[in-house]
């Protein structure tokens, strides 16, 4: 699952979670706008205190979740099997013996509240997934998926660049003449996602560490807390994340949108600017930049910034896909085959952009290029073990 989240008009990531680790020192000096903003005092009218920030053991498990993952995979010897079948555990209904896990968006839970209130989102399931998993042998990580960025066209046409997590299971070398994935097409070792349907192999994706993990999860739940209206505990845990890891532009843009729901202008200006210096190619920073200099009455940054991501989207092949779906919604046809063709060169393994094609030649009465296009699609969706 891959959340997404707004407070007021600001574009937000969705992002991820670990357990505890051990702080680090912050490269910042101690002047300037960004510094502020890192010391909490705008916030907590002081500078925040250590023993302030949250601290969760995101990998642990009670012996009850212990003793579910051992009876899971009773009698299952291999690795593989073990791997599905605790994936199927979870995820089954109570009435059928499983846990029941159902997919919630609105909240980050740590791996045990996930496995006790029943309900996950990506990162939450894979934190309880990956920390069952290892307590069973399996070598398990969590994997970092970048899934394509999205438009809304009813909004303003605003730009939506998500990320998502799943648990990646290594197989033994002598299992690994098919790599394979729970419920989907092929990817290295086994790829276990709460919502598969949304999970893709050719998606470019890695293995993150824990410090990266960690901060992922604070950043997120501090969005939420502050979508919550809770801007002390939100800062908390946005520093935090920062702490586990500065190298994220993401995690600085969330940090950047806080502080401009706070009405912080200058800091939240000085903050996404940090971020573009992290990423230089950080489009959701821009798109924020364009929002936040158009609330300061900035006309000439705000068409800087706007021009940079317009440029950026138009040459994107997910752009040129959802045009070709407002085109076969206002039943342009032409128009909507030149941009899919335009999509599918660009990006030649999502499936989505043949199904749309599908649409189109069949709407054109073109029989045999529709039926290319099925093919296309049968050969992306088949499953192979």
């Amino acid at each position: 699952m891959t959340l997404r989240q707004f407070l007021g008009v600001f574009l937000l990531l969705s992002l991820c979670g670990c357990s505890s680790v051990v702080q680090k020192v912050p490269f910042m000096g101690d002047q300037g706008p960004v510094s502020r903003a890192l010391t909490g005092e705008l916030i907590l009218g002081r500078p925040y205190t250590a023993n302030e920030l949250p601290d969760h053991e995101l990998f642990e498990l009670t012996p009850e979740m212990k003793a579910f993952a051992t009876a899971a995979v009773a009698g299952v010897t291999a690795a593989d099997k073990k791997a599905e079948a605790l994936h199927q555990a979870l995820m089954t209904s109570e009435q059928l013996g499983g846990r029941g896990i159902t997919y919630s968006a609105y909240i980050t839970n740590t791996g045990i509240d996930a496995f006790e209130k029943r309900q996950a989102n990506c990162l939450s399931y894979t934190l309880l997934y990956v920390a069952m998993a290892r307590h069973l042998g399996l070598k398990a990580e969590v994997n970092e998926v970048m899934l394509p960025p999205t438009w809304d066209m009813r909004e303003g046409d605003t730009y939506l660049f998500m990320r998502h997590v799943n648990a990646k299971v290594f197989m033994p070398n002598l299992m690994r003449t098919w790599v394979r994935s729970v419920n989907t097409a092929d990817v290295a070792d086994i790829v276990v996602d709460l919502e598969m349907r949304r999970f893709r192999a050719h998606y470019k994706q890695q293995v993150i560490g824990k410090d990266l993990v960690a901060a992922q999860f604070y950043s997120n739940r501090g969005m939420e807390l502050a979508a919550e209206g809770d801007s002390r505990n939100a800062f908390l845990y946005l520093r935090k994340a920062l702490l586990m890891s500065e190298e994220p532009s993401y995690i600085w843009s969330n940090f950047g949108s806080f502080y401009r729901r706070q009405g912080f202008l200058p800091e939240a200006e000085a903050i996404y600017l940090h971020g573009l210096e992290v990423n230089p190619r950080d489009y959701t920073i821009m798109h924020n930049l364009a929002g936040l200099y158009k609330e300061m009455g900035n006309k000439e940054q705000q068409k800087y910034y706007q021009e940079r991501v317009r440029k950026h989207r138009n040459a994107n092949p997910y752009y040129m896909y959802r045009r070709a779906q407002e085109a076969v919604d206002k039943q342009d046809y032409d128009k909507a085959l030149k941009l899919i063709k335009a999509a599918i060169k660009k990006e030649k393994d999502e499936i989505r952009f043949y199904r749309l094609a599908v649409t189109i030649y069949d709407a054109l009465g073109d029989k045999q290029n529709a039926e290319h296009m099925r093919d296309k699609v049968y050969q992306l969706n088949t499953i192979r073990f």
